[in-house]
């Protein structure tokens, strides 16, 4: 038996192929006025959600992305801070570049889409996205390097299946995350008609190609919410239409 026929078949393996790379959501970090009010949809992929029952947002098909908002940061860890671009002090620099990837992300979503129309101008049937990152924890290269190095070894190979279950279980610093917060406004009254908020960690893989970078998880994490979103916004739910989020675990991920 081959090392990926034996790895297939690992008892321990196969249910992580069930398992989603959900991290525990974040903490309110403001962006959103009545977070009280929001909550989780089977139908749809993020952890809370709140859309004003007034408004259908399928006679939406215009929307404008505003630069995303990254002020309020929620408070980063022990490991975080020791973190070797925050001890350099490029945290601001790399958080705006993320931001600028995120917007971009969203847009190319919506661009890419046959019914939504990406614009600047406010008008009708047009809205209004508002992205704010609530808490961005950026991937550390070197131990990201030497965790997957480890695994194409003798023991690395005997201690994956623990090690991988115990990366699905846990919330820990060591693995990229992400959280978000959104909001969707009429872009002719101003008025907050939808909010949703989702944090989302790295997959756990064998060998993840994206760990040997900072930001290399993150933008995987923001590029799935971008599609997400847009099918969110298509979909029919009266129709039964239902948004689901790829497993959380993928042999090699890159």
């Amino acid at each position: 038996m081959t090392y990926w026929s034996l790895l297939r078949t690992s008892p321990f393996v196969m249910l992580l192929f069930t398992c989603a790379c959900s991290a525990p959501p974040a903490k309110d970090a403001g962006f959103i006025e009545h977070p009280h009010m929001m909550r989780h949809y089977e139908f749809i992929p993020c952890q809370r959600a709140w859309k004003d029952r007034n408004v259908r947002l399928r006679d939406y098909n215009k929307i404008i992305v505003m630069p995303v908002f990254t002020k309020d940061q929620l408070e980063k860890s022990w490991l975080e801070r020791n973190n070797l671009r925050h001890l350099l002090g490029d945290d601001d620099k790399d958080l705006a570049k993320f931001a600028t990837y995120t917007e971009q992300a969203f847009k190319k979503a919506i661009m890419a889409d046959h019914r939504l129309i990406l614009t600047n101008r406010p008008g009708q049937n047009t809205m209004i996205l508002e992205l704010a990152l609530v808490k961005v924890v950026p991937g550390k290269p070197i131990i990201g390097g030497i965790s997957n190095l480890s695994n194409l070894t003798p023991i690395g190979f005997i201690v994956m299946p623990i090690k991988l279950e115990a990366e699905t279980a846990t919330d820990s610093s060591l693995l990229s995350s992400v959280a978000i917060e959104g909001r969707f406004r009429d872009s002719e009254t101003g008025k907050v008609i939808a909010a949703f908020a989702d944090r989302e960690r790295e997959k756990v893989a064998i060998f993840n190609a994206l760990d040997f970078t900072s930001y290399g998880n993150p933008r995987q994490i923001v590029d799935q919410w971008a599609r997400e979103l847009v099918q969110t916004l298509n979909m029919d739910v009266a129709r039964g239409d239902k948004v689901k989020r790829p497993s959380g675990f993928t042999p090699v991920n890159y």
